[in-house]
């Protein structure tokens, strides 16, 4: 299927003089013309002023396609405004195209540049033809997830994935050049949800241009002013500089954890598993999920087998953090091997030796309540309400993360001999987390 492409520019045309949609193909419906002219940047709108400035862009337009466009200065303004003229290249892509690209427009837009399609018209025709770009692209981008894995880092890409899914409009700085890493971004992002990222990689912020992403501009005047912008979020991700302080939920621990540990063929891998319609929404539920299956994977790598539980047995797991921590020992026929649930006292950080005894007594009810030990939901009842009170921001978003995933665990762990999970423990698992997250 064909890509169409339209140019908005500075000229003087029998339409009017200054910027307007040059020249296009025919394909472009009208509903999307009116849209790129508010959309696409005019003069004076580039972050760098300079003749090899560039900006990636992306949005979606009224007729259910996206514009994938490329920004860039072409000579100067002949229109006597002084400074240089903005170039803007757009492909208007249905998503029947853009998902053989994995929905990545990064991806689309290395095409047609290796296409020779993305070259300055000068004269610009008034009838563009459509592009033709065969292939695809893969779903993740795994020697740019190895390198941001380096730098700047498997926590920063984790705030900044948070971030992004979090804010109604993140501006990003940082060491490395925008797009590489809103292409990171991108690579770390299931190809459905990516339709909801629209970005700008070097364009100033405009409110006539809702883009989900932009780049923050070096000048200290215009960062203080986009900082007072409303619904605008700010990232530095300068090294040096601390990272934005806000709760990480599964699926940017996920990232942060497949990072870290180098598992971007795992992440790679679950990517291209067709989940259509998952939404950003879904992501938290969906990282958890990983979560596991990351650490099932990371035993059965390392030789060690993870049966399905077949029965439960309770006993005292020693642990360097919490050495009471009861847990489950499951079995096969032929194999027997403990899954171990990381208590999630050991997850958190915790300074103060009293904050973590509290956290380890936490541990225990949890635990007692979803197996239905007599009294434990009832302490439980007592003592979270005002351990919450204790607790930072963070430290209660992540100690709840971490009861959510262990709730999970058990729930997994409930299967007796006919592999039927008791639907009692689910009861009691969803006590608990009522609890937990005031429900």
């Amino acid at each position: 299927m064909n890509v169409e492409q339209a140019i908005f520019t500075s000229a003087k045309t029998d339409y009017g003089v200054g910027y307007q949609v040059i020249g296009r193909s025919a394909g472009v419906h009208q509903l999307d013309v009116r849209e790129l002219a508010v959309w696409c940047p005019s003069h004076d709108s580039l972050l760098e002023q300079s003749a090899d400035a560039v900006s990636f862009n992306f949005h979606p337009l009224p007729s259910g396609a996206y514009c994938v466009s490329r920004t860039v200065s072409a000579g100067w303004e002949y229109s006597g405004h002084g400074g240089m003229r903005v170039y803007t290249h757009c492909l208007i892509v249905r998503p029947e195209v853009l998902d053989r690209f994995a929905n990545n427009p990064f991806a689309l837009l290395q095409a047609a540049a290796s296409a020779g399609a993305m070259e300055i018209r000068d004269p610009i025709p008034e009838r563009l033809e459509p592009l033709c770009l065969p292939g695809g692209a893969a779903p993740v981008d795994q020697s740019l997830l190895v390198r941001l894995s380096d730098r700047p880092g498997p926590s920063a890409m984790a705030v900044l994935i948070q971030a992004a899914i979090d804010a109604a409009c993140l501006a990003v700085a940082g060491e490395l050049p925008p797009c590489e890493l809103f292409a990171g971004l991108f690579s770390c992002l299931p190809p459905p949800c990516r339709l909801d990222f629209s970005f700008s990689t070097g364009l100033k912020f405009s409110g006539r241009r809702p883009f989900h992403l932009i780049a923050l501009p070096k000048d200290p005047g215009e960062q203080r002013w986009i900082t007072h912008q409303n619904n605008v979020t700010v990232l530095d991700l300068t090294p040096g500089e601390p990272l934005l302080q806000i709760p990480i939920d599964g699926w940017a621990r996920f990232i942060q954890r497949v990072l870290a540990s180098g598992r971007t063929p795992f992440l790679a891998a679950q990517l291209s598993k067709g989940r259509f319609d998952l939404k950003p929404d879904d992501l938290p539920a969906l990282g958890l999920q990983l979560l596991e299956d990351l650490e099932t994977s990371a035993f059965s790598d390392s030789g060690r087998t993870i049966a399905k539980p077949k029965n439960k047995k309770e006993i005292q797991q020693a642990h360097a953090a919490h050495r009471q921590f009861q847990k489950t020992q499951i079995s096969s026929e032929s194999h027997s091997a403990r899954l171990v649930v990381e208590a999630p006292s050991a997850c958190l950080h915790c300074e103060s030796p009293e904050m973590m005894e509290k956290l380890e007594l936490l541990d225990d009810l949890v635990y007692d309540a979803i197996s239905g030990q007599p009294g434990a939901l009832e302490q439980l009842q007592t003592l979270w309400p005002a351990l919450s009170e204790e607790l930072d921001y963070q430290m209660l978003a992540e100690s709840r993360e971490q009861y959510l995933r262990f709730a999970l665990t058990i729930w997994e762990g409930c299967v007796d001999d006919n592999n039927v999970r008791n639907p009692t423990k689910a009861v009691q698992a969803l006590d608990v987390l009522c609890l937990l997250f005031e429900e």
